[in-house]
């Protein structure tokens, strides 16, 4: 298990990226708290396959912040959705793509199987292919 304060200002996204390829994590899982300036997030279309795209330009506390880790196209790729509550308590959440750090703490477990992830057609998701069918 890794525990690590996240840097203020950078995005969480990158920031858990650095972490994992600093401590040599391929693939995982993670949850973060904290509380960010602004976060860009998204919904995905089933029906369109493709991601809505919001933007919260505010200060707002993380309520939930999961993910994992893997490899896509031969890289470390960090998935994480993200619920957060602004300053009079109203929660949003979805697909998280960027959030500006304030202040944020994450906690990763690696996992020693390798999951790469590969396009799925009936989704139109990159989803994790572990080999077995």
């Amino acid at each position: 298990m890794v525990i690590e304060k996240l840097d203020y200002g950078k995005d969480l996204i990158l920031e858990i990226e650095k972490v994992c390829k600093r401590r040599n994590i391929k693939t995982g899982w993670f949850n973060a708290i904290g509380a960010l300036k602004n976060v860009t997030y998204g919904f995905y279309d089933q029906k369109l396959k493709e991601y809505k795209k919001f933007l919260h330009k505010n200060p707002c506390e993380i309520t939930s912040c999961i993910g994992n880790v893997s490899i896509l196209e031969d890289k470390i790729f960090i998935h994480a959705h993200i619920n957060f509550a602004d300053e009079k308590g109203n929660v949003k959440g979805g697909h998280l793509y960027k959030g500006d750090i304030f202040a944020a703490e994450v906690v990763i477990s690696p996992y020693d199987k390798i999951l790469e992830r590969k396009f799925d057609e009936i989704t139109g998701l990159k989803l994790w292919d572990s080999g077995e069918k």
